[in-house]
């Protein structure tokens, strides 16, 4: 039987992952780069709208709480919190141009608890117990674990909450797996974890375990795009992809890779509480 290691082989002396009529580069590939500058996207973490709906219902939200979306992007999931829960909500990034996007995106007096500032989450200017909750999604992975999570630990107040997503390993990789999930996926997956892995990181912070999920990592089908962008956005994607004929052979050879070989990769929805 096929494993991902067989996709990596060599084709005129470099190195390419196959996957069957698709060639890629053996390079690491950026998904949340490809979904938001060559798509357009806006939920650029794994499982999108969906899976931050997951996570949300696994914590204890509540009207003016003070939450942190670390790592927010486009400010997308800030904004969902804030209306859907009322809560006031800050958003950083250490990139300034996803802060001024998310600004803009965020005017008007529906988001009025809504607050966006650049900032590293490895070093916040936020004080010691500062916030309810903090929100992590795919940000970990591309940062030092250890300390991100010690820094959520430290401006959470006690017995407040964090609320993960990050790509997670099913299974033990091999480094063949790592190299072609790496290239076809997601970069991320360069320092996933499994779910234990995961767990434990999170309790070296002193932040202790509540809940645990994992789903396995799929394509965006058209109907989850069109949830999640809108009509106009949705079809301008379909159209960017149909004609630019790269754009295609990438997102075909993301769905034959997970198609071919379920059950290695995933993402996974962790919970855990500071201590008293």
């Amino acid at each position: 039987m096929m494993t991902p290691d067989d996709c990596l082989v060599i084709e005129y002396g470099h190195e390419v992952v196959r996957i069957g009529g698709y060639v890629l580069p053996a390079e690491d590939f950026s998904m949340a780069s490809f979904m938001r500058d060559d798509l357009g996207m806006s939920w650029l973490h794994p499982g999108g709208i969906d899976s931050t709906k997951r996570l949300l219902s696994m914590l204890t939200l509540k009207a003016d709480m003070r939450v942190l979306d670390l790592g927010c992007g486009l400010g997308t999931t800030t904004r969902y919190i804030a209306k859907q829960y009322g809560c006031h909500v800050i958003g950083i990034d250490q990139d300034p141009s996803m802060i001024v996007d998310a600004t803009r995106r965020s005017m008007g007096p529906r988001y009025k608890n809504v607050a966006f500032e650049q900032m590293d989450g490895l070093h916040t200017r936020f004080p010691d117990n500062y916030f309810d909750v903090v929100i992590v999604q795919s940000v970990a992975c591309f940062n030092d674990k250890a300390g991100l999570f010690a820094e959520v630990n430290r401006v959470l107040k006690p017995q407040g909450q964090v609320g993960v997503n990050e790509s997670t390993w099913v299974q033990p990789p091999t480094a063949g797996v790592q190299r072609v999930t790496r290239s076809t996926v997601c970069q991320t997956f360069n320092d996933a974890l499994l779910p234990k892995g995961w767990q434990d990181i999170l309790a070296t912070a002193g932040l202790l375990s509540t809940h645990v999920k994992v789903y396995p990592f799929s394509s965006v089908s058209p109907y989850q795009m069109l949830r999640e962008e809108g009509l106009f956005s949705t079809l301008r994607i379909l159209w960017t992809v149909l004609r630019t004929p790269e754009l295609n052979i990438r997102l075909s050879a993301v769905s034959s890779y997970f198609t071919s070989f379920p059950g290695y990769f995933g993402y996974g929805l962790y919970t855990a509480k500071k201590s008293a």
